[in-house]
């Protein structure tokens, strides 16, 4: 019987760009950063690894705002994230964007997680971003030479609810061979079971590396409908799925942290 993972996200969160994003796509509008933690400075930064491990996470994810080329601005924060790992001994993930000098970051970051859009007309027109698609692909590959775990993640439905470049997006980290693909849905207004099976389909049957389902999904009555997909499709894990969802799939491990861990 096919063993599925359970995630419970242990997850501290910063955002180094506190609330602020020039993008300010509708399906977000800065709000996935409200439930982060804020901050100013470096001294702040560091002071958030200090708390983190006081509280007992072994895990932070560094994340914020991106600009209008899809990036973190990352680089200024270098070497505080590095004396944070030093001095709290963290696993730090990276929601890093589009940067490209990710030697920089060799021996620092322990996984990059890149969200992975594969329609440009999603990219001109609804994010009104200033990157093409293909820009995807070459940093994830990139991110391969120097960070231990690359984590693509694809939303099911990004367009305004629309499918469009779901399938390239997941050709894209299958060509990048990534270590992990996790699949999102939006949470609201979209309604479109059948469209996300069949993305959710396509990517168990192609890749064949570690696939899980995310954090990010619908709510109310089509949650459970997606986890069961996911279930049904044997999945390699599923982010904070729900009791009805632990039971219909049986054979479960639960693992404290984030789905792209193995």
């Amino acid at each position: 019987m096919h063993k599925i993972i359970a995630y419970r996200p242990s997850v501290y969160t910063i955002s180094i760009t506190g609330g602020y994003c020039e993008l300010m796509c509708n399906h977000c509008k800065g709000k996935y950063l409200k439930n982060m933690k804020w901050i100013k400075d470096s001294k702040d930064l560091l002071n958030e690894f200090i708390i983190a491990k006081e509280k007992g996470y072994n895990y932070i994810l560094i994340s914020g705002g991106f600009d209008k080329k899809g990036r973190l601005p990352i680089f200024k924060f270098l070497d505080v994230i590095k004396e944070g790992k030093i001095k709290t001994g963290i696993f730090i993930e990276l929601h890093s964007g589009l940067i490209k000098e990710f030697d920089k970051l060799s021996g620092i970051i322990d996984a990059v997680l890149i969200d992975v859009i594969g329609s440009q007309e999603t990219i001109d027109n609804y994010i009104k971003g200033d990157w093409l698609k293909e820009d995807y692909e070459y940093c994830m590959k990139l991110a391969k030479q120097y960070i231990p775990i690359v984590a693509a993640h694809v939303l099911i439905g990004v367009d305004n609810g629309k499918i469009k470049g779901e399938y390239e997006a997941i050709d894209m980290a299958i060509r990048a061979n990534v270590d992990v693909l996790s699949l999102l849905t939006l949470i609201d207004n979209f309604s479109d079971i059948d469209g996300i099976k069949d993305v959710m389909m396509y990517a168990r049957e192609n890749f064949k590396g570690h696939l899980t389902l995310g954090c990010m999904r619908l709510k109310g009555k089509y949650r459970p409908i997606i986890e069961k997909i996911a279930v049904d499709l044997q999945y390699d894990g599923i982010a904070n799925p729900l009791y009805e969802t632990l039971k219909y799939a049986k054979n479960v491990k639960i693992i404290n942290g984030c789905c792209i861990l193995k």
